[in-house]
């Protein structure tokens, strides 16, 4: 039963900045409510943070034998992932602002 749970919660999380993400995909039809779209963003990050810790670095935690050299690593390797995904994200969203504004701005 807590596994059901477990994968309710999971999904509601992710629904949730699916939704508050939402008036990006229609930016182009009217004006996007920036605190909606940053309260999204800002739990996109908090949350695949999360699930890369959960699935990086708590399984090493957790081991009984392990070198530092390991732990370093793992250290390394879950700064590099989770840096890679935030500037990927920060990076779309940032090309995608662009272009609503140069869309907007009638050429002279």
């Amino acid at each position: 039963m807590d596994s059901a749970k477990t994968l309710l919660l999971e999904l509601a999380k992710w629904a949730l900045v699916l939704w508050l993400l939402s008036p990006l995909a229609v930016a182009m039809h009217g004006p996007v409510d920036f605190t909606r779209v940053a309260l999204g963003i800002l739990l996109f990050i908090l949350f695949t943070g999360k699930m890369l810790y959960d699935t990086i670095i708590a399984p090493a935690r957790t081991r009984a034998e392990r070198s530092p050299l390991q732990d370093v690593l793992a250290m390394i390797g879950a700064i590099t992932v989770i840096a890679l995904v935030v500037g990927m994200v920060l990076l779309l969203v940032g090309l995608y602002i662009m272009k609503l504004i140069a869309s907007r701005t009638p050429p002279q």
